[in-house]
Parts: structure tokens; sequence; C-alpha cells
């Protein structure tokens, strides 16, 4: 299943929603039905359809079914933020790796000594030349 996207976002691509998150936003919307199920019966309490005693239970499960969606709901809603945050900084760290890639492997490694994403990127592309290096020692001709 292809990841959802956040809809009203300004940045020109939207970004992908978190596993996560679409549990948390799920969960809220089935809490505010049970709150628009408890608002319904305690209406119906005050019309004489069900009885009076209904009253107070349906209207401490519609407050209490009311802060549990909205404690789902900012719970929600930072998960995406931090999905956008990731999202972003890979991004990022992908756009300095391609300018680093054409620095030598003394100037990356003292770039990977710092911190931040232009650090990583710098470990990202010395691993993957260790890496490529490695391969290619390994990889041995085949004589006839």
């Amino acid at each position: 299943m292809p990841p959802r996207r956040l809809s009203g976002m300004s940045s020109p691509e939207p970004v992908a929603v978190s596993e996560a998150a679409r549990a948390l936003r799920t969960a809220m919307r089935w809490t505010l039905a049970v709150a628009v199920a408890c608002l319904v019966l305690a209406f119906g309490a005050t019309r004489g359809w069900v009885p009076r005693a209904v009253i107070p239970l349906a209207t401490v499960a519609f407050l209490l079914a009311c802060a549990g969606a909205v404690w789902l709901g900012l719970r929600s809603h930072g998960q995406a933020l931090a999905d956008r945050e990731r999202v972003g900084r890979l991004s990022l760290i992908v756009t300095i790796a391609a300018q680093l890639g054409k620095q030598d492997d003394a100037t990356l490694s003292r770039i990977a000594g710092k911190s931040g994403p232009a650090g990583e990127a710098a470990r990202m592309i010395l691993k993957e030349r260790r890496d490529r290096q490695a391969r290619a020692s390994s990889v041995t001709p085949s004589g006839p």
C-alpha cells in the first residue's frame, strides 16, 4: 500500500505520513465517533427517547471521549511533524552528499568529524567508498 500524503501543506511535494501517524489519526476518528454517539444518547435522554438516568453517564463519556480525541489528535499531529522533519533531513543529507561527493577522502574525513547533516553525509560517502574499494579488491579476475 503506498504511503498516504498530507494535504494542505505549503511544500511543493507533500510528505508521506507514517503508519504510526495514520493509526493515531484513525484512533482519533473512532474516538470522535464514540463522542458523537454519547452526545446523541444524552440528547435522546433529554427528549425522553432514552431513560433520563443515562444523561450523566452519557455526558461523562462524551467529555472523556472528547479529551481522548484531542490527545490522540495532538499525538498524531506531533508524529506527522516528526515524519516531515525526518524526510526533510534525509533530503538535506542527500543534497549535501551530492555536493560532497566531489571532495577527496581527507576533506571528507575532516567534515565527517563534525555533527549535523554535513557530517552525516560525509560519513555516508566515506562508507560507500570503503565498501566499493572492498568489493573491488575482493573480486578476482577469472582466468582461462
